[in-house]
Parts: structure tokens; sequence; C-alpha cells
């Protein structure tokens, strides 16, 4: 989720390359909305910008709609990473709080989904990819 609609498309693309399915919003009620609807997601990756206090402000409905914590990944370019002291502290104390810096390298990528996995506990859900291979073997796709 991602307010900056260029970020939202290299998120999803570097997510797509990973081999994991993701579905990009613009904003909370977006996100919202769809969970409401019936889509499940394993985690959320949200784009930290100026507008960090009112994106937190409405996670606990992200929460309710989902009825369970999710993992979340914030991204933020260096030149915004003052917008991660506008998150409440228990945003920024949960277990599952990671920031990846924008743009998102792969390997930080892929780490952050590997401590994802359900269906292989300690094994990893992306391989490192062989050379000249940009996708792993086909696996069941997550919802990022």
């Amino acid at each position: 989720m991602d307010s900056d609609a260029l970020q939202r498309i290299c998120t999803n693309n570097s997510l797509w390359a990973l081999g994991a399915d993701s579905t990009p919003f613009g904003r909370v009620s977006e996100l919202v909305a769809a969970i409401r609807a019936g889509q499940r997601f394993d985690a959320v990756i949200v784009g930290l910008h100026a507008d960090a206090t009112r994106t937190a402000a409405r996670w606990p409905e992200v929460e309710e709609a989902a009825g369970r914590p999710l993992p979340v990944a914030y991204m933020a370019h260096y030149t915004e990473l003052d917008s991660v002291q506008c998150l409440p502290s228990r945003m920024l104390d949960a277990a599952s709080f990671r920031l990846l810096a924008s743009p998102v390298d792969e390997d930080a990528l892929r780490t952050w989904l590997n401590t994802l996995d359900p269906w292989d506990a300690g094994a990893g859900f992306l391989p490192p990819a062989p050379p000249g291979l940009r996708r792993p073997p086909a696996r069941p796709r997550r919802r990022a």
C-alpha cells in the first residue's frame, strides 16, 4: 500500500519478480474494503511518506477487518526516514515491524518474505534465484 503510484508499481514488480503475489493499494480504505470483500493477505507493505501519521491512525481498521494483526514492512526513502518517527510506539515495537529502504533491495525483500513462510517452517519461502533465472520455481503464491 503506497500513496505514490510509481512506488506501487515498483514494489509490485519486485514482489512478482521474487515469485510473490501482491495486490497494490493506494489508500488504507482500499485495503480495508478488499479484506472485507474476502481477500486474504499474509502481510502488508506500507510506503511511508508525509502522510505516515494518517496511515498509522487508520491501521487499527486494517487489523479489525483482517481479524488479526498482520505482519507489516514499512518502506521509506532515505529522505523520508523522519516519517518513521511519526509512527506510534505500538507499531514500532511490534514483533513484525520491519523497515525497508526505498528503492527496496530484492535481497532485503526476500529476507522479509522468508520470515512469513507458513509452509516450510525454517526452510524459507523464496530460494536464491539461480544465475540467469529471475523467478524461483513455481510455488503457491503469497499475498502481500
